[in-house]
């Protein structure tokens, strides 16, 4: 029996109605899409455009910079920049915007801001306009701007295909190598294509009319594709039919400003900076056919007086590309922002800044501001006063300007001193440690750096890579020199050095940086640690006898220093007394304080720091083993010098000892005539791992030997030390291949057959009898200590470490931190910090051994027989002056005038005697005679004391030809070198 039963109905599964719904709501989704973008496209383009918003950045001014009168070093004015939004309307308008603003700024001599590297010669060739200086850093610079642009990705590809994500250290390598190896060319080629230059040439097509459009449109395309097609430089030789490499660079520059902003987020792109009143004014009049473009305001970083001060001030400049990462991360902008590099602008950087402010606005299509929606105001930075005194600063600059310029026309003994064109000048406050002047010549004008892109490709070039190829040439054709070019600035990292310090640097502190050699401007010192410490009193005669040769375990019968008067004809100076002595700078008495010195106490190696221990105390260095700071206080940079000390001459000595050993091994003759056969001694790639455990220890041998010497029982037998090392050379000399050519060189030549274990054995004594005899004799002489007497051996300090010294012994013996800033206040004026003098060291130094050291220096000035007293005549006898000259070689004697090289001139000095207020030192490099620069102290006391020298006599300007010239001349409100 069949039973019917009715079908039940099938319920939709839960699966099939989400497909159903969610089907509909993309289908709707779809829909909106396709209305939103293509047919209401230009409608939601437009509206998009003329309500965009965007962030309109306010730079914040920089705080000023006073000098102590109050009188503005460094501030800010208001002034134009030029910029550009890029919209729809204003892109599509490119070329002519560009060719519009441009023609403008050619009119009013004004000039677009170019920051690419990327440039032409005046031949039109393309070529990268590296900022570093060494090839390390030129090709990171150069891997960094390639990179940026996009040049890295088809050789990725190349290398390693589309599918990698994260490449390896070593794939990164690979890539970076490639990329040095694209020519600046083919870089220019590879832009003209990739910002699409063509399209000067085809440009898409605006809609006008349905009919006319399509087939504009559709020829653009088939070009497109046929330029698409084509190569770089295929591109680039059909543009330049009818564009000059000159105007594509322009365009390209610009569009690269965009493109590297676009980085950053949406913002304007500042086409020009510091812009004048009447190009703003013609920019604003031209608006409407130059879209993309307006004018703003912004405060640009302003200098008054131009050069003055500038080696204390600084300057401004962009952020480093390697520092980028840093600023961001401080806040900011790494791209726009200019940061304080160098001096006060440096070191007072967190001070100076200010805090930004900006307005967000909505911008139309055209890149106008329509409506303002927020506004942040922003806040000056705090302004910083310096001690600094204008007057005596300009003074003291333009002395020393004028008193190179005369020493250049100088001889002495047929050397001429041309080369005089580098030089210091430092004026301190005795009493506080407050710096009055601060002089590095050459100087720079900071105005120049303070606009990021306005320095010349000269200037650029003078600043951070000087052509030395030409600097030498002239230097050599100048002097008559016997050298090449290759050998006073030999190559080093692909770029030529400066191992002999001949080019003047403008960016290099001179006072703060610069060592000199002190010469007999230490030679105060040696008087005060002599008499202070008992080895002599003021009242001790010393007869000069020329040559100091009265201690010939030290120096050896006839090879004893000389005194200045002897080596310059056979005189001498008699016997004498130390304020005699430094009036007439008498090299032997000071020979004979410090052997005195030594003696004293104890002639042990604790007596060679016997001198040292007193000039730590004024800031002539610091001890090895203590825990003073390396530092005479002031705030910017500096480098900080030595004074002669036991420790310090020993590591020195144990650097270069290395180099001479390798050098007498490698050229297989010692200096006391030994020769052998030529011992392969230096490190190389190429050594066998037993060779290369065999030189190191021998070289650890002799470094540990070196290091024993004055501190523990170090083996001075060349005999038993030789046996010590004898094992390790004969190693050497058994498993180096060169070693077995270098026998086989020295058999050919007809020296007889060698024996290896013969020349172990004599190659073991050479090196013992350096080590253990002739370097450790040297380490351990008091030579050294004599020598540093007056201003020689390894003493070498900044001329802020003279100023530091000579303060601190004009006062009495309170060494003050130095130091530039008085204090810091907010915009408004109120003080947000003050610096107060702070006193460093306290040094009891008898009354009767400060005069008689000021009784000679002041004979210096203004006796007779004084070194420096041609300068002073005619200066008021109301304000008392002292002194001490110096003159040092650079390198050993004659052989410094080889290399273009002469003496450095250095003078120190004080005033008043009595009652000290300021001290002053001068260098010049290559200066020849330390008298011959102290006319520049001479004008800084003429400025510093100018009411005082009135006052006592009205007429001493016509008496003074320095004192009409820096001084008188010269008012608070004067625009110096602007």
């Amino acid at each position: 029996m069949i039973v019917s039963r009715e079908k039940k109905k099938k319920k939709p599964s839960r699966y099939t109605t989400f497909i159903v719904i969610m089907s509909l709501i993309f289908t709707i989704m779809i829909i909106k899409l396709i209305y939103i973008q293509i047919y209401k496209h230009e409608d939601y383009q437009d509206q998009a455009n003329t309500t965009a918003t965007k962030f309109i950045s306010e730079k914040a001014p920089r705080g000023i910079i006073y000098d102590q009168n109050g009188n503005i070093l460094a501030t800010n004015t208001q002034t134009y920049a030029m910029t550009y939004t890029s919209t729809t309307e204003a892109d599509t308008a490119f070329y002519k915007t560009v060719d519009g603003f441009l023609e403008i700024l050619a009119q009013t001599g004004e000039s677009v801001q170019d920051e690419l590297i990327l440039q032409l010669n005046d031949k039109n060739e393309p070529y990268l306009n590296f900022k570093g200086t060494t090839s390390s850093a030129q090709e990171a610079e150069e891997i960094r701007f390639k990179r940026d642009r996009g040049l890295n990705e088809d050789i990725e590809e190349e290398l390693y295909g589309t599918d990698i994500e994260d490449l390896s250290d070593t794939q990164i390598s690979a890539v970076n190598e490639e990329l040095l190896k694209i020519s600046s060319k083919d870089v220019f080629y590879y832009l003209v294509k990739s910002y699409d230059l063509i399209s000067l040439i085809n440009p898409e097509p605006t809609e006008e009319n349905s009919t006319e459009y399509e087939e504009k449109l559709k020829e653009y395309k088939a070009k497109v594709k046929q330029y698409d097609a084509m190569t770089d430089e295929e591109i680039t030789s059909i543009l330049a039919e009818t564009y000059s490499y000159s105007q594509l660079r322009n365009y390209m520059m610009i569009k690269d400003a965009i493109k590297m902003q676009s980085f950053k987020g949406f913002k304007s792109v500042t086409l020009a900076k510091n812009i004048e009143e009447n190009t703003a004014f013609i920019i604003y009049q031209k608006l409407n056919d130059l879209p993309g473009i307006d004018v703003t305001r912004e405060p640009t970083r302003t200098y008054p007086y131009g050069v003055l001060a500038s080696s204390a001030i600084g300057y401004i400049s962009s952020i480093d590309k390697t520092n980028e990462e840093l600023y961001d991360l401080r806040g900011y902008d790494a791209s726009t922002d200019l940061i304080g590099v160098a001096g006060i602008e440096s070191a007072f950087e967190d001070q100076l800044k200010g805090v930004k402010g900006g307005t967000t606005v909505k911008v139309n299509s055209k890149g106008r501001v329509t409506e303002t929606l927020f506004e942040l105001e922003s806040y000056p930075g705090s302004n910083v006063h310096l001690t600094i005194d204008k007057n005596v600063q300009y003074a003291a600059e333009q002395a020393l300007a004028d008193t190179m310029a005369e020493i250049r026309t100088n001889s002495d003994g047929g050397n001429t001193f041309s080369g005089a064109n580098r030089g210091a000048v430092v004026a301190v406050e005795v009493n506080t440690g407050r710096v009055l002047a601060s002089v590095s010549y050459p100087n720079y004008d900071p105005n120049i750096f303070a606009v990021s892109g306005q320095l010349t490709t000269a200037q650029n070039q003078q600043y951070f890579s000087p052509d030395l190829d030409t600097f030498g040439t002239n230097l050599i054709n100048s002097k008559g020199l016997n050298k090449t070019v290759d050998e006073l600035f030999p190559m080093s990292d692909g770029i030529r050095t400066d191992p002999n310090d001949l080019y003047p640097r403008s960016f290099y502190n001179y006072a703060t940086q610069g060592f000199v050699q002190p010469g007999s401007t230490f030679k105060p010192m040696t008087a005060l640690a002599g008499i202070e410490s008992g080895a002599i009193d003021a009242t001790t005669t010393i007869e000069d006898k020329g040559i100091f040769n009265e201690h010939s375990d030290v120096f050896g019968k006839d090879f004893g220093p000389k005194c200045w008067i002897y080596a310059q004809s056979h005189g001498n100076h008699g016997t004498i007394g130390v304020e005699k002595a430094l009036e007439v700078s008498c090299n032997y008495y000071f020979y004979e304080v410090a052997f005195r010195l030594y003696q004293q106490a104890g002639s042990s190696t604790e007596a060679l720091d016997s001198l040292a221990k007193y000039a730590w105390r004024f800031g002539l260095g610091t001890d090895p083993d203590g825990e003073q700071k390396p530092s005479t206080g002031i705030e910017i940079e500096e480098n900080f010098g030595q004074v002669y000390n036991f420790k310090s001459f020993k590591n020195k000595s144990i650097v270069y000892a290395k180099f001479e050993i390798r050098d007498f091994l490698e050229a297989g003759v010692y200096n006391n005539g030994t020769n052998f056969v030529p011992v392969d001694y230096s490190d190389s790639e190429d050594d066998s791992e037993n060779l290369k455990e065999a030189k190191t220890a021998l070289k650890a041998k002799i470094t540990d030997r070196f290091n024993a010497i004055g501190i523990g029982d170090e083996e001075s037998n060349p005999d038993e030390y030789a046996k010590i090392i004898l094992d390790d050379v004969k190693k050497i000399l058994e498993l180096s291949p060169k070693y077995e050519e270098n026998v086989k060189s020295y058999e050919s030549s007809g020296k007889g057959t060698v024996d290896i274990d013969a020349q172990a054995k004599i190659v073991a004594r050479v090196i013992a009898t350096y080590v253990t005899s002739d370097k450790r004799t040297e380490i351990l002489s008091p030579a050294q200590e004599v020598y540093a007497a007056i201003g020689q051996s390894i003493n070498a300090f900044t001329p802020m470490q003279l100023a530091q010294y000579i303060s601190t012994l004009s006062n009495g013996g309170t060494r003050y931190k130095l130091h530039y800033v008085d204090k810091v206040t907010d915009p408004d004026g109120e003080l947000i910090k003050e610096y107060i003098p702070e006193v460093l060291d306290k040094i009891e130094i008898k009354d009767s051994t400060l005069q008689a050291i000021k009784n000679g220096m002041s004979k210096v000035n203004n006796d007779e027989d004084g070194t420096a007293s041609t300068a002073w005549d005619g200066f008021p006898t109301s304000i008392q002056t002292a002194g001490k000259t110096g003159t040092a070689d650079f390198g050993d004697g004659e052989k410094q005038y080889e290399v273009g090289r002469a003496p450095f001139a250095t003078y120190i000095s004080f005033a008043p005697v009595d009652n000290p207020e300021i001290a002053v030192v001068t260098v010049v490099y290559d200066g020849g005679h330390g008298g011959y620069v102290a006319p520049v102290a001479r004008a800084v006391y003429e400025a510093y004391f100018k009411e005082r020298i009135l006052q006592s006599d009205p007429n001493y300007a016509s008496k003074s030809p320095s004192f009409q010239k820096y001084v008188v001349g010269v008012k608070p409100d004067n625009k110096i070198n602007k």
